[in-house]
């Protein structure tokens, strides 16, 4: 998987330099609960601050999410179809929330 270099800062009003601390520690630990969340993985983070930015710079940042697998199961085969084998309210519900038609 690809990985690059991500630097995002923020442009702020003057901050008081006794909250550059832990403004910046909130600010990374935000990012990085973020970027778990997501499921993207990095090397090393970084945080940088001045009375009027705020900036992270995140190593190795994967450009994409790990493709995920997600299993749906449905309605049994013979709630989903009635006798003459036609879809029933259940399958057609199940198929609408999955975003497919039933044919």
């Amino acid at each position: 998987m690809s990985k690059k270099d991500f630097l995002v800062e923020i442009g702020t009003e003057e901050l008081p330099p006794k909250a550059l601390l832990k403004l910046s520690k909130s600010f990374l630990a935000g990012v990085v609960d973020g970027l778990k969340k997501e499921s993207l993985n990095y090397t090393d983070v970084r945080a940088f601050a001045t009375p009027r930015r705020l900036a992270l710079l995140v190593s190795q940042l994967d450009e994409k999410q790990e493709d995920k697998q997600t299993d749906k199961f449905g309605p049994a085969v013979k709630a989903a179809f009635d006798a003459e084998g036609n879809p029933t309210p259940a399958a057609s519900g199940f198929a609408k929330s999955c975003g497919v038609e039933v044919s």
